[in-house]
């Protein structure tokens, strides 16, 4: 068994020393979580006229509300020898806010109109005003769709914010973009809007993530930069999530890093883990697992399993509540993990002990298409069944393959019980 061990804290205890262990876990990939990859924001583009422009912040805002608000001042323009169709925009970062500008960065773009050439995009990444001295721009070939830019942390050189910029597909979606051609016309004041197809799809690459896997278990964390300054830390404003290695990354699980990282619990597969530390730049996550801990995330054995409905192999509704009537063995799997014993167990379960128990197989996260096909190359005769992300979160279904048995009237009698033990459970009372 490989045991990742890569630093042992020694507390003592009433004379008594316990060693913990405090398992780093690199958060190395940016990834995309169920928010970013639906996304449809828009990053306007305006024509760039003059030095002065419009900061964001008068977005939307009636010109009789706007006050003495100065305009912004271009110090110094970057050099844009032969480049044509100078067009500007606003990219949100707030890990360059100073007394000039805040929470969104001038950006100029050249060439912004759709050709042969290449965009070029002039970030102002110090908030400065002064286009000299952010390094060489980002550029988008006529042949590439996409282009991810990079903003250093000012404060932090070490942290960076992303986003990814990708181009307005030509001939799709006309209703859609005539209403934000509408929108964007009708609210951007004196700037000129231009055409919705020389428009960006903004998606902020604001999730880092890392993977978590041994002999006995797996899991995948990621911290969310809710504020988008590259720093992943900071209390009530950045986010921590756990779930499955193959997950999507979902919004709705996610949890506030607290302004104590000891108050930061996760439950995975039946193991209780506190946060220990949060590399500023996101660079790694420490967490410790507790021992002998109550863990909250658990079906309670005696107690009715929750309702729920599911679809069958034939496509057809069912309702747990129908089973009621004699045991139930629901066994969550997938086609990569389940074993032949496994196999072996379930065939026997079904053909033997059919008047005993009820065998109902989830298969948790494979493409129904294949577990058909699974199910016609295997010969498989007992019922099948397709669980969901919904179903997996009522069952806490965190690692497959998972069974669980319940008396007649679903009450729990066992949370963790393999096809195995529960023919021999039922062979043993006949």
């Amino acid at each position: 068994m490989r045991k990742l061990l890569l630093l042992t804290i020694c507390y003592v205890f009433i004379g008594r020393v316990y060693a913990q262990e405090l398992i780093r876990i690199p958060m190395t990939d940016r990834m995309q979580d169920d928010k970013i990859r639906r996304s449809l924001a828009i990053l306007p583009v305006y024509q760039f006229t003059s030095p002065e422009i419009e900061p964001f912040s008068f977005f939307g805002i009636d010109e009789k509300k706007k006050g003495e608000q100065k305009p912004l001042t271009i110090s110094k323009m970057p050099d844009m020898t032969g480049m044509r169709d100078t067009g500007y925009t606003y990219i949100y970062f707030s890990g360059a806010n100073n007394d000039i500008n805040q929470g969104y960065c001038l950006t100029l773009i050249g060439n912004f109109k759709r050709s042969r050439k290449t965009v070029y995009f002039f970030v102002d990444r110090n908030n400065n005003l002064d286009f000299t001295d952010d390094g060489i721009p980002d550029s988008l070939s006529y042949r590439q769709d996409s282009v991810v830019i990079r903003l250093p942390n000012l404060v932090n050189n070490q942290a960076e914010h992303q986003l990814k910029l990708t181009r307005i597909e030509y001939g799709q979606h006309y209703s859609y973009k005539k209403l934000l051609t509408e929108h964007f016309k009708k609210h951007s004041g004196n700037k000129k809007f231009v055409n919705i197809n020389y428009c960006y799809r903004e998606q902020r690459l604001n999730t880092l993530g890392g993977k978590y896997i041994t002999a006995t278990d797996s899991f995948k964390l990621a911290l969310k930069d809710m504020n988008n300054d590259g720093i992943f830390n900071e209390s009530c404003m950045d986010m921590v999530y756990i779930g499955g290695v193959h997950d999507l990354i979902t919004t709705e699980d996610m949890a506030w890093v607290l302004p104590e990282l000891d108050d930061i619990y996760f439950e995975w597969n039946k193991k209780r883990y506190r946060v220990k530390n949060i590399e500023p730049s996101g660079k790694y996550i420490e967490i410790q697992q507790v021992e002998n801990a109550v863990l909250s995330k658990q079906l309670e054995v005696g107690k009715k399993i929750p309702k729920f409905s599911f679809i069958n192999l034939q496509n057809q509704k069912e309702e747990i509540k129908d089973y009621k009537k004699k045991p139930v063995y629901l066994f969550f799997w997938d086609e990569a993990t389940i074993s032949d014993e496994d196999t072996m167990y379930l065939r026997k379960i079904h053909q033997e002990l059919a008047e005993e128990v009820s065998v109902i197989t989830m298969n948790h996260g494979d493409v129904p298409r294949n577990v058909r096909k699974y199910q016609y190359y295997n010969g498989i005769s007992w019922p099948m069944a397709f669980s969901s992300y919904q179903i997996g979160k009522l069952f806490y279904i965190e690692t497959l393959n998972v069974g669980l048995l319940t008396e007649k009237r679903l009450k729990l009698r066992n949370d963790q019980i393999s096809p195995k033990d529960v023919y021999q459970l039922f062979q043993a009372t006949k």
